[in-house]
């Protein structure tokens, strides 16, 4: 669930446990703790939660570990590394021994050989140096910050606050990356002052001879040599084995939408025989009549759900029920997120937890690999020189002009994204629209999909589940990164290659419906109306943080627009800067 740690070259850590521990509860997000805090001479480490975990390997003659090892997260290659290591199956081990054993064998190049979602932090005693390390897509976070001539890391970087070498203090980039590109940050970017991010895929060491960083896995540009019928067995293979763990050992539950990701990831988790996961359905319920084609499918999920032989739950939440979850929501994530969908996700997997289930399946991350995405094939996004997710609306459009002087919001989202752009891997001789897609494809799978990962997973901490995307594997993002559009988006539909994949498995209405949003409680007047109320109590607040960079006036205008939450972004932006200003008080950020 989480990890946090120091190291350094000369103080002696043991001494040190007041602020390790500080680190540690700070971790917690609400969580009731399971936490295991190992000191040194030269490392503390802590880790919390049930999975991954802490291990270590000394020498009897030493009193420090040589070696010390903690994560957050889980491997997925177990079978293959305990071949590789062991000659045969190691059951009783956990998956820190097995990475542990696997640095003795191999040093820095064990991430070549690893796979799964995590957060790795190794301490080696003899050559005093630390490496951290983060799965390839991101789905763990992994902060980090140099404190006089040491190194403190953990996997929140408010966590890091409770180091008294760390100050909550937010500088002009660190406020742009919360209000101009917010939630989505910049790769690599702490938002507070001193703290840096472990990227996805990279490899950082430090060492007495300073700080390296290396990427070991990247989207590469390659020649497309597949057909139809290869691209389709590819994906059936890639499903398979990123789901063979849940037929081995059953997922207690799958997340159905209706829509034909959820239902594919159902399919493939179920398997064919033994113990069938439950279904749930997350369905918002409210007196005012919802739009037809929000939220879930209802009616669809039932029917993929009867079809695979599973047990169906359509769990409805109402607004007293998100209004209720919205401060623990807010408080699980370790940055503003995109409030009126995490108030959701959190409630129904609390419910999934209380029923029983603490590991579940969902269908997140199709739309990323796959390009079903609306921002990947709307022709007028793709005409747009900017990033191309919706986002939470536009916050900085609502700072006053002091603000906007200091921040320079457009020129700070301008230069991000040419920089982005710049590391984009693209074929020779392809067209402008090729381009472009490329484009979109490789910014949404190295700035979206982290994000998206990172957060979904903070969310199923503080729920008490353990939850599983098997469609955000690196292998197959990297194979459709590079499948021509005509192939991903077979008959001109969207996701059109998933669908081919696996339409021997499901009904025919899921199998070609179109896809719908998740159900967000900004679709709900009494959801708005009660962040509405708080934003402008933010306003009346002379000491909200926020109070002094908005510009009151424009803040008024919104509120009191007539807004339709399905063709704008008012009730995004409204819950945004709420919990922005939320996150500086919590934090008792000071703004320079």
């Amino acid at each position: 669930m989480a990890i946090t740690g120091w190291v350094h070259p000369t103080r002696d850590l043991r001494d040190e446990r007041p602020a390790v521990n500080a680190m540690t509860v700070a971790l917690t997000a609400g969580v009731v703790r399971r936490d295991v805090v190992r000191l040194s001479r030269r490392a503390a480490f802590a880790h919390l939660g049930l999975t991954g975990g802490y291990a270590d390997w000394r020498h009897p003659e030493r009193p420090d570990p040589d070696l010390a090892l903690v994560i957050d997260g889980q491997l997925t290659n177990r079978a293959h590394l305990d071949e590789q290591l062991y000659g045969g199956p190691r059951p009783l081990s956990g998956d820190a021994e097995v990475l542990l054993h696997a640095y003795r064998a191999w040093g820095a190049g064990l991430v070549d050989r690893v796979d799964g979602v995590y957060a790795i932090a190794i301490w080696d005693n003899l050559a005093r140096q630390l490496l951290l390390i983060r799965d390839p897509l991101g789905a763990r976070t992994l902060f980090f910050s140099l404190v006089d001539d040491g190194m403190v890391f953990a996997t929140r970087a408010t966590a890091l606050l409770a180091h008294p070498g760390v100050k909550p203090v937010v500088d002009a980039d660190g406020l742009n990356e919360l209000l101009t590109l917010g939630p989505v940050r910049t790769p690599g970017h702490g938002v507070l002052n001193g703290v840096a991010e472990v990227q996805a895929a990279e490899l950082i060491q430090a060492a007495p001879g300073g700080l390296r960083r290396r990427r070991y896995w990247y989207l590469e540009a390659d020649d497309p040599r597949h057909d139809a019928d290869t691209a389709v067995q590819v994906v059936r293979r890639a499903l398979a084995e990123t789901t063979a763990a849940h037929r081995t050992r059953p997922a207690g539950a799958v997340l159905l939408s209706g829509g034909v990701a959820s239902a594919a990831a159902a399919a493939y988790a179920a398997g064919t025989r033994g113990h069938r996961p439950a279904a749930w359905t997350f369905a918002l319920t409210s007196p005012d009549a919802l739009p037809a084609d929000a939220g879930a499918d209802v009616d669809v999920a039932g029917r993929t759900a009867e079809h695979l032989r599973l047990r169906h739950t359509v769990l409805t939440i109402g607004s007293d029920t998100l209004l209720g979850t919205a401060h623990a929501a807010r408080e699980a994530l370790d940055f503003p997120g995109e409030a009126g969908v995490d108030a959701v996700l959190l409630a129904g997997l609390r419910r999934i937890a209380a029923a029983g289930s603490t590991s579940v399946v969902t269908g997140e991350g199709a739309d990323a690999v796959f390009g079903g995405y609306r921002w990947l094939h709307d022709p007028l996004t793709l005409a747009t020189d900017d990033f191309p997710w919706p986002g939470v609306g536009d916050p900085a459009d609502l700072l006053n002009a002091d603000t906007r002087r200091h921040l320079m919001p457009g020129v700070y989202r301008r230069h991000r994204y040419e920089e982005a752009i710049l590391g984009v891997p693209h074929l020779t001789g392809a067209d402008a629209l090729g381009r472009r897609r490329r484009a979109m494809a490789y910014l949404t799978l190295t700035r979206y999909v982290p994000h998206l990962l990172s957060r979904l997973s903070q969310l199923a901490d503080t729920a008490g589940v353990t939850l599983h995307t098997p469609f955000a594997d690196w292998l197959l993002a990297a194979y459709l990164f590079n499948t021509p559009t005509g192939l991903r988006h077979l008959l001109g539909i969207p996701n059109g290659l998933l669908r081919h994949a696996v339409a021997g498995l499901l009904p025919a209405e899921t199998t070609w419906l179109q896809p719908r949003p998740f159900p967000s409680a900004d679709l709900l007047a009494e959801w708005r109306h009660s962040r509405t109320d708080q934003l402008r109590d933010v306003l009346d607040d002379s000491d909200a943080p926020l109070r002094s960079l908005l510009d009151r006036h424009r803040v008024i205008d919104l509120l009191t627009r007539p807004a339709d939450p399905l063709s704008d972004r008012v009730a995004a932006t409204v819950a945004y800067l709420v919990d922005v200003n939320a996150w500086l008080q919590r934090h008792h950020i000071s703004l320079t």
